[in-house]
């Protein structure tokens, strides 16, 4: 056969070539993915390090908009799917345990000594002799429960406004008073992810009270954490402590005081 006779049957061969080929190279389609449990913003992070450099993804609510070949866009749904599960139901217990104790001890003459020449006189002369002992202890226990679906951030606070005073001199020294009106809350912020039996709790939890002995003082108690934990069991997350001792006396006085304030907070994730 001639070479110009081979060159139309090298021509169909190659166009047969292509067209079987094609197939195997389908361009990319778009697909919207509507997700049963999840909004997409939370499922885009743990599926965008599994696409391909030429596959894209977005959100919209609770669907995602994928563009990729059909052949991925199969293994891109199983794999939705696998993200895409039910949170788990879980209760929350948050506990703030405290306690504060004082005591002060000592005593106190008061006394007159006529020495002849002079009178000495010690306190204010009334001839009294006392024995100081005073003791105080309160506690402020609490523990407060939410419900809540893993991975997802709660919020349980509760509390009052309380309005505190200053007072301030101006420039022409005229004393002036201030009101304003501050929160004292007590709650937590959390959000908890489950790993089998174990859970990870990102954790932001106050604990503030008006002070014992001065309302115009509020003591602040806040704890800050990431901790993992067995479900269904308690874990200290933070705790505080504060000892304070003094020792006061001259002529015939003396007084010794001791303060003491402890606190925790613990935590415990239990599945409904």
């Amino acid at each position: 056969m001639k070479r110009s006779t081979w060159r139309p049957v090298l021509a169909c061969l190659l166009l047969l070539a292509l067209t079987a080929a094609g197939p195997s190279q389908a361009a990319p389609q778009t697909e919207v993915l509507t997700l049963g449990y999840n909004m997409a913003e939370s499922v885009i992070p743990a599926l965008q390090p599994m696409l391909r450099d030429d596959e894209r993804v977005s959100a919209y609510g609770n669907q995602l908009i994928v563009r990729a070949e059909p052949e991925r866009m199969q293994e891109i749904r199983a794999l939705v799917a696998e993200l895409d599960r039910k949170p788990a139901q879980l209760r929350i217990s948050v506990a703030n345990s405290g306690t504060t104790s004082g005591s002060e001890r000592g005593f106190e003459v008061n006394s007159r000594f006529d020495t002849g020449v002079g009178d000495i006189v010690v306190g204010d002369g009334s001839n009294q002799t006392r024995i100081i002992r005073r003791e105080t202890r309160g506690e402020s226990d609490g523990v407060r429960r939410i419900t809540a679906s893993e991975g997802y951030p709660v919020l349980i606070q509760s509390g009052q406004s309380v309005p505190l005073t200053t007072t301030t001199t101006d420039a022409y020294g005229r004393v002036v008073q201030q009101t304003q009106y501050r929160n004292v809350t007590q709650g937590f912020y959390a959000t908890v992810r489950l790993n089998g039996n174990l859970a990870t709790i990102t954790l932001s939890a106050n604990n503030d009270r008006l002070n014992r002995n001065n309302n115009e003082v509020i003591d602040v108690q806040q704890t800050d954490t990431v901790v993992t934990g067995r479900v269904g069991e308690w874990i200290t997350v933070g705790g505080l402590g504060d000892t304070a001792r003094s020792n006061d006396g001259d002529i015939g006085r003396r007084l010794s005081t001791r303060s003491s304030d402890q606190g925790s907070i613990r935590l415990m994730v239990e599945r409904l």
